[in-house]
């Protein structure tokens, strides 16, 4: 996890806001942006996760699993919030928001968020190459 945010500042070592210059650096800025993204799909996806498993009495062990999950991917998400020069107060804005939109979704239809996030959100914490791989195809794809 500490390799993503490292080669997140390798690959921006300057201010975001300046303009990018080569299609190498759009992309790159395409893949932070997504996993940003990914990772506070994520965090919400954990944090309800764990809520609705406590709140039915599920082993204390799955719960605190999915809550050490939410604490890596909320620290990535900061982590890469900063290097795109997001304020604190703007990420912790788009957190809650998330989260609410995940408890909405979870109280209706928990098995559609296991569905859709479990297998994405457990392999963006335990491999997150394979996801930087997949947001610079869709990188390269989208920007010419």
């Amino acid at each position: 996890m500490k390799r993503l945010f490292l080669l997140s500042l390798l690959i921006f070592p300057l201010n975001l806001l300046a303009i990018e210059k080569t299609k190498e650096e759009k992309v790159a800025k395409y893949i932070i942006e997504n996993i940003q993204k990914d990772y506070v799909a994520c965090y919400s996806f954990y944090k309800v996760s764990a809520a609705i498993f406590k709140k039915n009495g599920k082993e204390k062990s799955v719960i605190e699993s999915l809550e050490n999950s939410a604490d890596v991917t909320l620290k990535f998400n900061h982590d890469l919030g900063e290097v795109l020069g997001l304020k604190p107060a703007t990420m912790t804005k788009r957190t809650k928001e998330e989260v609410e939109k995940f408890t909405k979704i979870g109280k209706k239809d928990f098995k559609s968020l296991i569905k859709k996030y479990g297998l994405l959100c457990k392999n963006l914490v335990e491999n997150q190459k394979q996801r930087i791989d997949y947001w610079e195809k869709e990188g390269n794809k989208k920007i010419k």
